[in-house]
């Protein structure tokens, strides 16, 4: 169950990474502005994937398990 989850986790923040990456460029330089919602989104995916335990930390609970065989 711990790799399901770490794999859930994983997945989930470097989409939402992804998402909000491909957000900033169709918005360009109006990111910058308050007059956009595209403005808070570029400071949130930074957190998803340090907020719940990092990438690289899903990264090694996820093949740590894998090896061990579960």
């Amino acid at each position: 169950m711990t790799t399901i989850a770490a794999m859930a986790k994983y997945y989930a923040s470097e989409i939402c990474v992804q998402i909000a990456t491909d957000a900033i460029q169709v918005f360009g330089g109006y990111r910058y502005t308050k007059d956009f919602p595209v403005e808070n989104i570029s400071v949130t995916p930074s957190c998803c994937t340090i907020g719940e335990g990092t990438s690289e930390i899903q990264k090694l609970v996820i093949s740590r398990n894998i090896l061990a065989g579960g």
